[in-house]
């Protein structure tokens, strides 16, 4: 099991702990909070920015906020590429955990009534509610933990019996918060499935070669992007999706670190000759160099419209 990096904690009340334009969104921005975390130990505290941050970001003043509003501030402004599992695409928890135990943390999203009182820490009355999930222990390390650790942004220990910071929850807790998202007045998510959006694994550092004075690391040939960096999106029409690999020069199931689809935004900060694929050698990969894709599944490279 990969060794989590550990973010700040950030805690998202009282209201008016975050005021944009007038309105007061800290209870209303728990989604933004525990990404923002998932952005700290993405980073490894290179990237702090406040849940009010991200919130103010997604230009969203009203309500609640979606997975995908907070996964596109992450890379669009922050360069974390977050994947997020919803809708028909949920993630089941044997899979969630196969990720964090490599080191993808994930914010989660569900419903403070599947928690016992001891958790509710927005208050007694169920609430749809969100939190950023960074490491489990105990159990199998091939099955179920006995707990994870969990950095619920409205534990900020207001008042007695309110944890405050990080705690540790049981891992029952934690499918049972997930399964009690309401999805409308009328059903929940259920057990089985998770609502969540996923960091990428942690580095591998044998693969970085040198590191530019302008903060890309360029694997070993590589050149950087032109523009630079180069905002392209995924290419594979019909339905499939597009493996995204941790290297260029070969094409393994191993290597295949994330899987998305047609029209995914990806940063490219550089280029390099690899495996050929359906005619090209060229490959775009991102800041750090340990995430990669072919050029013949990429479109809108070049900045062309």
């Amino acid at each position: 099991m990969v060794t989590a990096v550990r973010p700040v904690f950030q805690k998202q009340g009282p209201a008016t702990n975050c005021v944009i334009e007038g309105e007061a969104l800290g209870w209303k921005s728990c989604t933004a909070y525990a990404m923002a975390m998932g952005i700290d130990a993405a980073t490894a505290g290179a990237k702090r920015p406040s849940g009010c941050k991200i919130r103010s970001l997604t230009g969203d003043r009203i309500k609640g906020l979606m997975l995908s509003q907070v996964a596109e501030v992450a890379l669009q402004h922050y360069d974390v590429r977050v994947t997020v599992k919803t809708g028909g695409d949920t993630i089941s928890p044997a899979s969630a955990l196969r990720q964090i135990r490599i080191g993808r943390g994930f914010v989660l999203q569900g419903n403070s009534g599947g928690l016992p009182m001891h958790l509710r820490a927005g208050g007694p009355a169920p609430v749809q509610h969100a939190v950023w999930v960074n490491e489990v222990k105990g159990g199998d390390d091939n099955g179920t933990p006995d707990k994870a650790l969990v950095y619920d942004p409205a534990a900020d220990g207001r008042r007695p019996g309110i944890d405050h910071g990080p705690t540790w929850w049981a891992w029952d807790d934690v499918l049972s918060f997930a399964a009690a998202l309401k999805l409308d007045a009328k059903r929940r998510l259920g057990p089985g499935k998770f609502y969540a959006g996923f960091i990428p694994a942690r580095d591998v550092e044998h693969e970085v070669a040198h590191v530019m004075p302008i903060d890309v690391i360029l694997r070993q040939g590589a050149t950087k992007t032109d523009p630079f960096p180069d905002r392209v999106r995924a290419n594979r029409p019909g339905g499939r999706k597009i493996n995204i690999r941790r290297r260029p020069d070969r094409i393994e199931p191993a290597d295949i670190v994330d899987r998305v689809r047609d029209g995914t935004l990806f940063i490219a900060y550089q280029k390099v000759t690899g495996a050929p694929v359906e005619g090209s050698s060229i490959w775009y990969g991102n800041r750090r160099g340990t995430e990669w894709i072919p050029e013949r599944r990429l479109r809108k490279i070049g900045g062309a419209s």
